[in-house]
């Protein structure tokens, strides 16, 4: 006779409830503030698993870019105090991933025997070196936290791809002639499930991001590393886990295992975060407080006499042997993290001062840079709502301290000048609202809030003209479509006429060209010989060059934008200089 299985407990299944109900939340909110969609009536809301995020609390504070906003995250403290790591196994939109996935791909893989203690120390080392790189005004822990990667890795990876997808499939079967491909997608475009769907269909590429595959491929490593550990991002690298692991140690509310403990070692086998053991020098098992994420399994489901009781008792803050790192390797790891700390801030203004380094923020930015560096956690919130796509994530040409801090890629958008306000709000003085959409979903204050009269008055960078690739610079031919598509009300490109040598004169052959000079140089000419001067191009022609009117520009990148070559563009948008930078009113900073 088949053994029948015990009924979960009642706040198991709510804690599935939980996860599922917080994981849709989280995709709704990023799908409905995805390109700025949403943003205008639900700002917190866009920011709300960030804002959160004990850890990014912890690591602001320390960077001395604290803001009060972030004292959300005092609610998950409490949570984490009471019910050990219970954000983890109850809210967290990467760890309901990973089960998800554990349930489709590995759910009758037995891992039991892969346990790796020692793992589970690098979380916490991992941790510590994050945190003194917080105290050195780093804001790198946006790298590991999984709030970040979360956010990162759906908002500019999958949910672009995802969309592309979609459209690309609805669009080949409508062209297969299947007509309710088409509904489905008229559908989905009226609704905004789509990013950016004007002319999808007569070819535009909608939404990308050039660090998209790495995030992808980045989120596909943490869910299937499982095969090995479930949850072996949570056990063993997570420095948010260890975190409120640590506070956690004080809980009085935590799964105890009674003396009626059979050691069979099927807590242990069933637990997916590995958090029973064989305690020492007893026959039976105890509980690893810190790794536990309070998700009920173990009190009915696992034990087969009902050893395991969550409930309230004496706490016991100290950690079990081995669990930690040795003070050893935990100072090792601080010491790590400083040794590291001072080699990134050097790497990043010998950087300053190449020419590869863009560094155009998003307006709004905290300035120097290097204050920006100590508050961006590098979530990727002001890419995904970035009207026009203009915003990615920035590479080393930042300096490795810059990683994934946003920066604008004008060839592929621009700054909107209407942004998160219309022209309708301008013209009738509806001004009081903010007037950039990364600054309303930033979380730590690392892009503040614009007015529109603010945001046009900030200037990013300034525009300027390659003369070897400028159209009327280069080939002299005629082209104003920059000036034309300037936003600004007083244009900040304007143009002169200058007369410049015809390139279809040049392109002549050398005795045309002489005879051309012959014919010119008579103080009277024939008839013939004007007839015979009509018939080729003039040696010079007067052309409109265009130019920048450096006060006014404010370094949006339309005219980057707009520019109709193919590859690199006739004028290009330059960082500021430090004395730029320096002599911008202390309201910017």
């Amino acid at each position: 006779m088949a053994k029948r299985k015990k009924p979960r407990h009642p706040l198991h299944v709510l804690r599935i409830v939980s996860q599922l109900v917080f994981f849709a939340l989280f995709l709704g909110l990023l799908i409905s503030t995805a390109l700025g969609t949403a943003v205008m009536a639900t700002p917190h809301l866009a920011q709300m698993f960030l804002i959160t995020d004990p850890l990014i609390l912890v690591g602001m504070a320390l960077a001395g870019t604290f803001t009060s906003v972030l004292l959300a995250a005092l609610a998950v403290v409490a949570l984490s105090l009471i019910l050990p790591r219970a954000y983890c196994g109850w809210i967290c939109p990467l760890g309901t991933t990973m089960d998800i996935v554990d349930k489709l791909l590995f759910r009758k893989r037995d891992r039991s025997t892969n346990m790796a203690p020692r793992l589970r120390q690098v979380k916490y080392g991992l941790l510590a070196a994050l945190l003194v790189l917080a105290v050195f005004r780093l804001g790198v822990f946006g790298w590991f936290d999984p709030v970040c990667i979360a956010t990162r890795s759906f908002g500019v990876a999958v949910y672009p791809m995802a969309d592309h997808a979609a459209k690309a499939s609805l669009v080949a079967a409508e062209e297969n002639g299947i007509d309710v491909a088409a509904d489905l997608y008229d559908w989905a475009a009226g609704t905004g499930l789509f990013i950016r769907d004007a002319n999808f269909k007569e070819g535009a590429c909608g939404v990308g991001y050039p660090w998209s595959f790495t995030f992808a491929a980045l989120l596909l490593a943490i869910l299937l590393v499982q095969a090995y550990q479930k949850r072996f991002w949570c056990r063993n690298l997570c420095p948010l886990g260890a975190l409120m692991g640590l506070l956690g140690s004080v809980s009085p509310f935590r799964p105890r295992v009674s003396d009626t403990c059979i050691a069979c070692g099927a807590c242990r086998k069933g637990c997916k975060m590995g958090a029973f053991e064989p305690a020492d020098g007893q026959k039976r098992y105890r509980l690893l407080v810190q790794e536990c994420i309070t998700c009920y399994a173990c009190e009915r489901a696992f034990c087969p006499v009902d050893a395991i009781h969550i409930g309230a008792g004496a706490p016991d803050a100290r950690p079990a042997p081995g669990l930690l790192p040795s003070r050893r390797a935990f100072l090792g790891s601080a010491a790590g993290g400083a040794v590291f700390a001072p080699a990134l801030l050097l790497d990043q203004r010998t950087r300053n001062k190449a020419e590869t380094n863009p560094m155009v923020r998003p307006p709004g930015a905290v300035r120097p840079d290097t204050e920006f560096l100590s508050a961006c956690v590098r979530c990727g919130e002001c890419m995904r709502v970035c009207p026009t796509n203009a915003l990615h994530p920035s590479g080393l040409e930042n300096g490795i301290a810059g990683l994934w801090t946003p920066t604008f890629v004008f060839n592929i958008g621009y700054c909107e000048y209407f942004c998160g306000i219309t022209k309708d709000d301008v013209e009738q003085g509806r001004l009081d609202k903010p007037a950039n959409l990364c600054g309303m979903v930033c979380p730590t204050g690392a892009i503040r809030q614009l007015t529109h009269a603010e945001k046009i008055a900030h200037k990013i960078g300034t525009a300027v003209f390659d003369h070897s690739r400028c159209l009327p610079w280069a080939r002299g031919e005629e082209c104003l479509t920059c000036e034309e598509q300037c936003p600004l009300p007083e244009k900040a490109i304007s143009h002169r006429y200058e007369d410049v040598a015809n390139l279809d004169w040049l392109a002549m052959p050398q005795p045309d060209r002489h005879r051309y000079d012959q014919i010119q140089a008579k103080p009277s000419q024939t008839a013939d010989e004007q007839a015979e001067l009509a018939r080729m191009p003039p040696k010079s022609k007067r052309i409109a060059r265009p130019y920048v009117l450096r006060d006014r520009c404010i370094g949006c990148g339309t005219c980057e934008n707009v520019c109709p070559l193919d590859g690199a563009s006739g004028v290009r948008v330059e960082r500021l200089q430090t004395r730029e930078i320096r002599a911008t009113p202390s309201g910017d900073h």
